[in-house]
């Protein structure tokens, strides 16, 4: 039987980053379409792996040639066959994973995007790690700061957050104006921050890197609940405050933060103004463009308790 193939795009999204798997059928007649077709699940079970397996295996989601061999090769299973299954794939919009709780720094979150370890990120993942600097806050404790620079704006909070606890700490969890200022001036720099159009309805407003404070599931909103990764209490807090001004505040709107202006903004970080600025804004988890791009986060902070390099 003369077979059509079904093309199959990884689309990576990580506020939010989600994964879809989509078939696509071009001009399948009413004899060939009789043909035993299978999903994603199925896929997977036939090939004694889990689906979320298949999706890392896949890669680069934006690829436009999938690599079958290599993929069957990480997956430890026949190319031939791998690749005879995902070709048949039952045609569907759109294939989205289970939301599932994932695990992170002890707090249960849940989530709708496989989480990858730093030795699994898809290939479009453009990250550097940058040096290690130490500051002793107020407490007399002496905690270590490693900046993450992820050129490719593809990761969101969850992902972010995950990648911290992997590498031995969490994201950094502000408890003083000192430590606000010192971790600030680690990213004070355009380069770390994006920002929306100006002409648009949000008027240029830069936000900046992710922090590790979030709000559990059920917190009254704007302002209750918010917490930090690290488990430490949050008593200082340097929410973005409405200027005006046209300069810093272009915004003409109210901008005093948090605001929770987009009926769920649960994680929070750096921004919130027309420039680079040490105060935090509340943002969704897993903010994407209407186009499915992941419009994550430029940098994340790791806070380590004791120094990593040892």
């Amino acid at each position: 039987m003369n077979k059509k193939v079904f093309g199959l795009i990884l689309v990576l999204i990580f506020s939010g980053a989600t994964l879809f798997a989509m078939g696509i059928q071009e001009e399948i007649d009413q004899e060939e379409a009789i043909q035993e077709l299978y999903t994603i699940d199925e896929v997977a079970t036939k090939l004694g792996v889990s689906k979320d397996d298949i999706f890392v295996a896949m890669g680069d989601p934006s690829q436009e040639n999938i690599d079958y061999e290599a993929a069957a090769e990480k997956l430890n299973v026949d190319s031939a066959l791998f690749e005879e299954l995902m070709n048949s794939l039952e045609p569907m919009k759109e294939i989205v994973l289970e939301p599932y709780t994932a695990t992170i720094n002890g707090i249960e979150f849940e989530v709708t995007q496989p989480l990858y370890g730093w030795n699994e990120l898809p290939k479009n993942v453009e990250i550097e790690r940058e040096p290690i600097y130490e500051f002793t806050n107020i407490d007399g404790e002496t905690h270590y700061y490693e900046v993450i620079y992820v050129k490719s704006i593809n990761l969101d909070w969850y992902q972010t957050a995950y990648l911290a606890e992997k590498a031995g700490g969490y994201k950094a969890c502000i408890t003083s104006s000192e430590e606000n200022e010192f971790v600030f001036n680690l990213v004070n720099d355009e380069k770390y921050f994006w920002s929306f159009p100006e002409d648009g309805g949000h008027y240029g407003i830069m936000i900046g890197p992710s922090l590790g404070g979030y709000q559990p599931k059920g917190s009254i909103e704007p302002d209750g609940g918010w917490s930090w990764l690290s488990g430490e209490k949050w008593e200082y807090s340097n929410w973005a405050v409405n200027l005006d001004d046209g300069i810093i505040d272009k915004d003409p709107r109210d901008n005093t933060q948090p605001n929770d202006s987009a009926d769920g903004q649960p994680i929070m970080g750096f921004g919130e103004l027309n420039q680079p600025v040490s105060t935090w804004g509340d943002y969704t988890a897993s903010p994407t463009k209407p186009n499915g791009e992941v419009r994550g986060t430029y940098a994340f902070i790791i806070e380590y308790e004791s120094d990593p390099r040892t």
